[in-house]
């Protein structure tokens, strides 16, 4: 096997895991995709202390739209994966364009849903008798907490460890807990694999 456009002479060896590599990532994908909508399903509410019953409505609706576009986002790298494997294969041969266009959605879909919904929800429109929920107590957000212009989150009594971000349209984490670490030096690892050169999938699957 070779990749589109290399010299039929000069063809890798292929083991069964090379040929197959493509549909041992889309395993991984359906796994890992429907693992961190749980995880954000779990998160912790970004809820207004005046509104708290209003608020934790939005809440869920805001979370139930992003874990359908989590799962939507699966269902992209698995199809964009499955091109990838079509011409490692050299059954068909398609454009880079068609293997990175599904990639768009996981991307522009997240985005949209933010502009609409707002962040944690709050565009949404209230229902009747919401507008008057008054708890009387008024929303604080602790700075102690907060760092480096309120970008990075840290409390290790805080037992959350996926939490809605102060700004942008995210999510982050809890560098407080330990189980956040244990996520950071993962990403890492794989960050290093990769520029080593020992993880190098878009070349090998002819994204790009």
């Amino acid at each position: 096997m070779h990749g589109l456009g290399a010299d039929p002479a000069r063809r890798a060896p292929t083991s069964v895991f090379t040929a197959f590599e493509p549909v041992l990532l889309q395993a991984v994908v359906t796994v890992a995709f429907p693992a961190l909508t749980l995880v954000l399903l779990r998160a912790r509410p970004d809820l207004d202390a005046a509104r708290p019953a209003g608020s934790a409505r939005r809440y869920r609706v805001y979370l139930r739209g992003m874990a359908r576009l989590s799962l939507l986002g699966a269902a992209c790298v698995n199809f964009s994966l499955f091109i990838a494997a079509l011409r490692l294969w050299e059954v068909f041969a398609l454009g880079t364009a068609a293997a990175v266009l599904p990639l768009a959605a996981l991307v522009l879909g997240p985005l949209a849903w933010e502009w609409r919904a707002g962040q944690g929800g709050h565009r949404l429109p209230r229902l009747p008798g919401e507008e008057k929920e008054d708890s009387g107590l008024v929303q604080r957000d602790d700075d102690r907490h907060w760092h480096l212009a309120g970008t990075v989150y840290a409390n290790r009594h805080d037992p959350g460890v996926v939490l809605h971000a102060r700004f942008g349209q995210s999510w982050t984490l809890n560098l407080g807990h330990p189980v956040a670490w244990a996520v950071v030096a993962g990403l890492a690892a794989l960050v290093l694999l990769a520029l080593t050169g020992i993880i190098d999938l878009p070349e090998r699957h002819g994204l790009f």
